[in-house]
């Protein structure tokens, strides 16, 4: 039997509570059998989006679709989907079998059936030898993986997922998160995971889609989203990435010359990026493990192009490299990532002058529109559609 498929399409979506709008026309396409998730801070819009396609809200305008039916007005069991709630919901006075198979049972499957359906689910997510055991007799991730077999009996084309680590301690975490991506890949349906966690979605996820204010800001891979960050915003809310904020002096055989906010020369190769006039203001990021650092001082106006001097404000070991925060004068927080083994051949402490430095090469322009938003315009929905 040929799966059905799980491709969910969102198009120019918007949702109203009230007087807030939650969600502000976003447009979206999930490939079928794709592991897809949504990221953003909270009050973003992602949970409402999950609950849209979930059939336990409806939008105020635009269509969804799932397997290219519209599913406006269907009930979640008439979807193809299947949530996983944060809570896991799981009825404290059944056993795990009985979770499981309540689904069934609630369909009229009879009791033998059912459970040897439920049997066979929780043999998948490693829990059958626990299935007479009653909730408050598990784990945390114990209880994960039961609420997830719960979610999976229905046999869905779409899975949906509403921040399904968030209370397991760290190991756990990291445990499941393995789990969660293995399980997708060998079931091959669609999977939508709801989080705020930049390194979840960057490890789970073949689509991250970064949200904003109920609008989409950037959807792409994960290395897209990290390396290549559309917008000052997407660049500061995945982290890894020193924002920088200048005017463009003039563009000369191909390189733009920048004046930096605090004085310093700045410069990169043009090639095909778009860029403001003259003048005018731009953004552009540097990862934070591609800028050199070094002790020294130099008034700024006389150092060489793309070095900026500061000040060391803390250091914080993370095992392979030391992130070092620097003073720069800038109103961008400006960190810098060195391998261990460097700082610890020559400890910075707070207060210490440095001297940052990083190749044109490593520049990677911003979009120059981010303001657009606060001018009544609905930023990147046209990109945002991922095919």
């Amino acid at each position: 039997m040929v799966q059905q498929s799980g491709e969910i399409r969102l198009e120019n979506v918007v949702k109203r509570f009230g007087d807030t709008v939650a969600v502000k026309g976003v447009s979206l396409v999930i490939p079928h059998g794709a592991y897809c998730c949504l990221l953003g801070p909270s009050g973003c819009g992602k949970t409402t989006i999950l609950r849209m396609i979930a059939g336990h809200e409806e939008p105020s305008e635009g269509r969804i679709l799932v397997g290219g039916q519209a599913v406006a007005g269907l009930p979640p069991a008439r979807r193809g989907t299947a949530m996983m709630f944060q809570s896991y919901a799981l009825f404290p006075h059944l056993t795990i079998v009985d979770n499981v198979a309540f689904s069934l049972k609630m369909r009229g499957v009879g009791k033998e059936e059912r459970r040897q359906q439920a049997m066979a689910v929780l043999e998948r997510v490693q829990m059958a030898h626990l299935a007479d055991r009653v909730p408050a007799q598990l784990s945390g991730g114990q209880q994960q993986r039961v609420a997830l077999a719960r979610a999976l009996i229905t046999r869905p084309r779409v899975l949906l997922l509403d921040e399904p680590l968030s209370a397991l301690d760290e190991f756990l975490r990291l445990r499941m998160r393995g789990e969660l991506r293995g399980l997708q890949r060998d079931l091959g349906i669609t999977f939508v995971h709801v989080t705020h966690t930049q390194p979840e979605a960057i490890a789970l996820a073949d689509l991250v889609v970064v949200m904003d204010h109920g609008y989409i800001e950037q959807a792409g891979t994960a290395e897209e989203i990290y390396s290549a960050p559309a917008s000052p915003y997407v660049a500061r809310f995945m982290g890894g990435q020193n924002v920088f904020r200048g005017t463009l002096r003039a563009v000369r055989d191909g390189i733009a010359l920048v004046d930096g906010e605090t004085g310093a020369q700045l410069e990169f190769p043009v090639r095909d990026r778009p860029l403001p006039a003259v003048g005018e203001e731009l953004f552009f990021a540097v990862r934070r493990d591609h800028v050199r650092l070094r002790r020294g001082t130099g008034d700024v106006a006389s150092l060489p192009t793309n070095t900026v001097p500061g000040r060391v404000v803390a250091t914080e070991y993370q095992g392979p490299f030391v992130k070092v925060t620097i003073d720069r004068g800038s109103s961008e927080e400006f960190v810098v990532h060195v391998p261990d083994a460097e700082f610890l051949a020559d400890r910075l402490q707070p207060g210490d002058p440095v001297l940052t430095s990083f190749d044109a090469e490593r520049v990677h322009p911003l979009r120059q529109d981010f303001y657009r938003r606060e001018q009544g315009a609905r930023p990147y929905a046209e990109e945002a559609v991922a095919a």
